[in-house]
């Protein structure tokens, strides 16, 4: 079914390439626990998280370099979470070359204000199942607020580092890896009430600079705050992402999805590449004149298809899947040399530069291609192994 099918427009690495992955992660911030005796989760998480309509918001992303802040950006956002349908306006440029991204699910228009020019992207293909729903419900089981059915529990209060679960129990092998989840407080963001929930490596875990902490909004679970720090050749890296004038299903026009562009603005359509789809490695290699990756995975996943794009931009993909995680590899003829401050550790003796988010990536560049790492669900330490493993090999 999915072996030599005729090629079909779908999302491509183009388009991976022009946007800016939202930063979405998680950062240490150290003080004593506070006691909620009873908080108030009485359904599903899943099915709080996906309850949600719409969300209209105030985003802020800031991004630390050892302590000192780097870049930040605020944008006021429109979003249907879990689907494609977006509207963003950038309050300042800052590194942000589009003022304005807008997508009604199937095109995405990029409204660059310097050159008023707005480029127009299709985003057909098939439908990518969002896996954050799942996840909230496994990090929050695993903090002990509810069992994995989504039943409330009476929480225990986690003194900062790490101490076992006030049952003593050890984190669900496949839930969060080797990482322990705990309950920190109630408190809020902006306005709203937020659990605050802690992610540390176990102790015999090799990532210790690897720091989570997220804030998930008591009624609906939608992360209001998530941050992250981890450390990456010497370097203290770290990530804000808040949500504020936060507003759960508000009455949201259709149009608020299409575009309002004025005139005189330049339409510039971007040629989206054709994608085939192969059920093995080996039928791609044999498809391809590109040389097919050959990464070493964790065991548990396995691999659901492999893809080759041809056009404006060609290479090659393979997708790897387990339980609530996904794992991405590509290589493509588009390189570019990364601004040193994007430089986050090397891959084979290559610079290569990690963003983090609810996907996380690692790309460099090798020989006349570029190379792309990515993980939903997936440990910082296993992304990097992976992108080791393929290194920088010759063709």
């Amino acid at each position: 079914m999915i072996d030599d099918v005729p090629p079909r427009s779908r999302r491509t690495f183009v388009v991976l390439l022009l946007l800016t992955v939202a930063l979405s992660a998680f950062v240490w911030a150290s003080g004593a626990a506070v006691i909620d005796n009873e908080p108030q989760v009485s359904a599903n998480v899943s099915e709080r998280y996906q309850s949600v309509d719409t969300l209209t918001a105030t985003r802020s992303v800031v991004v630390r370099t050892n302590g000192t802040a780097a870049t930040r950006s605020v944008a006021d956002v429109t979003l249907v979470p879990g689907t494609d349908r977006e509207r963003v306006r950038f309050r300042r440029a800052g590194s942000n070359r589009y003022e304005r991204r807008v997508s009604n699910g199937s095109v995405l228009w990029l409204y660059d204000r310097d050159r008023q020019a707005v480029t127009v992207v299709n985003l057909t293909g098939p439908p990518t199942r969002s896996v954050l729903p799942g996840r909230l419900q496994r990090l929050v089981a695993e903090a002990g607020l509810t069992d994995p059915s989504g039943r409330p529990q009476q929480p225990g209060v986690a003194p900062l580092p790490v101490v076992p679960r006030r049952d003593g129990a050890q984190p669900t092998p496949g839930a969060t890896g080797a990482y322990t989840v705990e309950y920190v407080e109630t408190t809020s963001v902006d306005d709203r009430e937020a659990y605050v929930l802690s992610v540390t490596p176990t102790a015999n875990h090799t990532d210790e600079g690897y720091r989570q902490r997220l804030w998930l909004d008591t009624e609906r679970f939608y992360p209001l705050r998530t941050q992250t720090a981890w450390t990456a050749d010497g370097t203290r890296r770290s990530v804000t992402t808040t949500y504020t004038n936060v507003t759960f299903d508000a009455s949201v026009p259709a149009a608020a999805f299409r575009p309002d562009f004025g005139p005189g603005t330049t339409l510039e359509r971007l040629e989206t590449p054709d994608t085939e789809w192969y059920r093995s490695a080996a039928r791609l290699s044999a498809r391809s004149s590109i040389a097919v990756p050959e990464p070493s995975v964790p065991s548990e996943f396995t691999l659901t298809y492999a893809t080759r794009t041809t056009g404006r931009v060609e290479g090659v993909g393979l997708r790897y899947a387990t339980e609530g995680r996904r794992l991405t590899v590509a290589k493509y003829n588009f390189t570019y040399a990364p601004d040193g401050d994007e430089r986050d550790l090397t891959v084979d003796g290559q610079p290569a530069t990690l963003d983090r988010g609810p996907t996380t990536s690692l790309s460099w560049a090798c020989d006349r291609y570029r190379y792309t790492v990515r993980g939903t669900g997936v440990e910082t330490e296993q992304l990097i192994a992976v992108s080791r493993s393929i290194g920088c090999p010759a063709g």
